[in-house]
């Protein structure tokens, strides 16, 4: 926001030059990002945070240089009053949609040129001069910080001679031209000022081009209001017209500062335009009626490190126009009607805090209580397992939460989450796998990488609840199934657990190649080749991919594995070769042949080809005892039972 600082000097007798000005203000209220000088005077350019909207003014900034130097304001306007025997206006109004509408009608306009100086004042603020009817409203609303607008009271008597105004909301369909020259089509969550013809401006928005002041113009329907702030930029944002007006509609205000600027307005429309108020309507509340907010002595100086008295304190705040009571343990404020923004105690306490001068609060180290942290077992497997996956040659890739309209194709938005308030339809529908997003990084890459490796660890929003995902995939390798089944198995043992696969079902992937993961009985994720069609489309080849719940494994993980003596007897290895039926799980022939005796210390697959269209298996197993070394004669029972257990399974013995 643009301030001439000519004008801040008006409202309070400030000596220091504006660069000092600017600095203290950053210090103490507002940023200051530059102070400039335009034909020889200084603008500060000011940046207000959203909770201060009462700064959004010459008076407001002028309030807080007045505590913050402790000087006195020199002008501030009385509230409006209207004259005795004043025409009543009729209006309606839905208290939810504006809590305070008023209207004052001025008539007998003579002279309608701008005076330079408030020409001047409007440029150095970035806005541009028009006449004097919109002019004043324009300069009024810098100063006071109440956006003001002004119609053209004849053109609305010819509409409708009643000049019957109402506030409500828009009709669905409902059409206005606006002050740009646009037709714009009304949703019914926007407000409009209406007369019995139709809408005649967008409230807080823009007016209207059928009801626009022009040079000539004799009388002058002048609206001041406080709409409802939502309502206001939901609308604004819609039509894509954020004004200074609608800005300032977004944040506090108060009624006694309407009337205050309704009177400024009034007097300059008299002084340079001889106007005068004919008639005047109000409905809504006009009074601010603030709530009390406690500072308990104790708590002040606990969070700031001092020894601010509470006599201090009331003076700090006192300056700031609060009205305060006070006793030695502390003080009840009552915020003034211009400061929405004072809700808690620790409000009150960054009010002493600026006045007291932040660079005055002593340094002190902070005082705390070393505690024993609580493992965290799922950050101690998500920076682990990014390690791992990197060190197997795995980069990470970030995407989007959302599907694009390419992925929906594929998947369909059939339980999927949709957003109500998307900033695009590309970004409209939330994922619930990451699957598909991986995929087109992987695309992204392969005009450069024929094959490769990634993987990604990033929340999905499935309906039934959002959770953390790690998802990998390879492209362009041979047997890319069965290598990135040993990677998730070099994951698993770092979490020092044994997971199963049982066939599993899922559109995007490969019938007959694909596999639930189980852990502890529970499916924590899905492994498989991605299906050959949906591969084709994202220009990949030879491509699987695992998607994890993170959040579930944690569940199970341990951090350390149970240590077990390491037998002091040799281990024997011992393959046996069979064929073994196409369409047959292997998996369930190896986990029976693990617990079937406690000798059996591993089994694993040392070879798979297929010859003369069957399928041959070699499984290697390695045997141990803890107790003595094995023989050959130890090991002929065992060797049976595994040879009885891959026949009854549907094996046959390679000669």
């Amino acid at each position: 926001m643009l301030i001439p600082y000519a004008w801040l000097k008006e409202f309070v007798k400030l000596k220091a030059s504006a660069e000092v000005v600017g600095e203290e203000l950053s210090l103490a209220t507002i940023g200051v990002e530059e102070v400039r000088r335009e034909g020889g005077e200084a603008i500060l350019n000011l940046e207000v945070t959203y909770n201060r909207g009462d700064l959004l003014s010459i008076l407001g900034v002028a309030r807080e240089l007045a505590a913050l130097y402790n000087l006195n304001l020199q002008k501030e306007e009385e509230e409006f009053k209207p004259p005795a025997n004043t025409q009543n206006l009729v209006i309606k109004s839905d208290k939810d949609l504006c809590s305070l509408y008023t209207l004052v009608l001025i008539k007998g306009f003579s002279c309608q040129e701008t005076p330079n100086e408030i020409k001047k004042r409007l440029r150095y603020t970035g806005m541009r001069p028009v006449n004097l009817l919109a002019d004043i409203t324009n300069y009024v609303m810098l100063e006071y910080g109440q956006p003001l607008h002004a119609f053209d009271a004849e053109k609305i008597k010819k509409r409708d001679p009643s000049m019957s105004i109402e506030v409500r909301n828009a009709k669905r369909g409902e059409v206005i031209k606006t002050l740009d020259g646009l037709t714009r089509i009304l949703e019914p969550s926007d407000i409009v000022i209406a007369d019995r013809k139709g809408p005649i401006a967008i409230g807080g928005v823009m007016g209207g081009k059928d009801t626009e002041v022009e040079v000539g113009t004799k009388e002058v329907l002048l609206e001041a209001a406080i709409f409802n702030p939502i309502a206001i930029r939901r609308t604004s944002r819609r039509l894509g017209l954020r004004s200074e007006a609608s800005i300032r509609f977004e944040h506090y205000l108060s009624p006694e500062n309407l009337l205050k600027a309704l009177n400024r307005a009034i007097k300059l429309y008299h002084l340079h335009g001889s106007g005068e108020v004919g008639g005047f309507g109000q409905i809504g509340k006009t009074k601010t009626t603030p709530e009390p907010v406690n500072l308990d002595a104790t708590k002040l100086n606990s969070l700031l490190g001092t020894e601010i008295t509470i006599t201090e304190a009331r003076q700090h705040l006192t300056r700031l126009r609060f009205k305060v009571m006070s006793s030695t343990k502390g003080l009840i404020a009552w915020p003034p009607h211009f400061r929405g923004d004072i809700k808690h105690e620790e409000d009150l306490i960054e009010e002493v805090a600026r006045l007291h001068g932040y660079d005055d609060l002593p340094a002190t180290a902070p005082c705390t209580i070393a505690t024993d942290t609580p493992e965290n077992i799922f950050e101690y497997l998500r920076n682990n397992l990014s390690k791992l996956l990197a060190g197997m040659g795995f980069n990470e890739v970030k995407t989007y939460p959302f599907l694009t309209t390419e992925a929906l194709v594929h998947k369909g938005s059939g339980g999927l989450l949709k957003l109500r308030n998307p900033v695009s339809s590309e970004a409209e529908y939330l994922k619930d796998s990451d699957l598909l997003n991986i995929l087109n990084a992987a695309r992204v890459n392969t005009p450069r990488c024929k094959e490769g490796r990634l993987f990604e660890l990033e929340k999905v929003y499935p309906k039934e609840g959002e959770y953390f995902a790690l998802t990998a995939l390879l492209w362009g390798i041979a047997e890319p199934y069965r290598t990135l089944k040993g990677v998730l198995e070099a994951l698993l043992t770092k979490t020092h657990l044994n997971c199963d696969f049982a066939p599993a079902k899922d559109n995007l992937l490969h019938p007959g190649r694909t596999a639930k993961i189980i852990v502890n009985n529970k499916n924590v994720g899905i492994i498989g080749e991605v299906h050959p069609h949906l591969a084709k489309s994202y220009s990949l080849t030879d491509t699987a991919l695992f998607e994890l719940n993170l959040e579930s494994l944690a569940k199970y993980a341990r951090r350390w594995g149970i240590f077990t003596l390491i037998p002091p007897y040799p281990e024997v290895y011992e393959d046996f070769s069979f064929f073994f039926p196409y369409g047959k799980q292997l998996g369930p022939l190896v986990q029976k042949i693990k617990t079937l005796n406690e000798v059996i210390r591993g089994v694993e697959l040392a070879d798979l080809f297929e010859r003369e269209g069957k399928r041959s298996v070699t499984l290697r197993l390695t045997f141990q005892s803890s107790i003595r070394e094995l023989s050959s004669k130890d090991l002929k029972p065992v060797r049976r039972k595994i040879t009885g257990l891959i026949k009854k399974s549907g094996g046959e013995l390679r000669g």
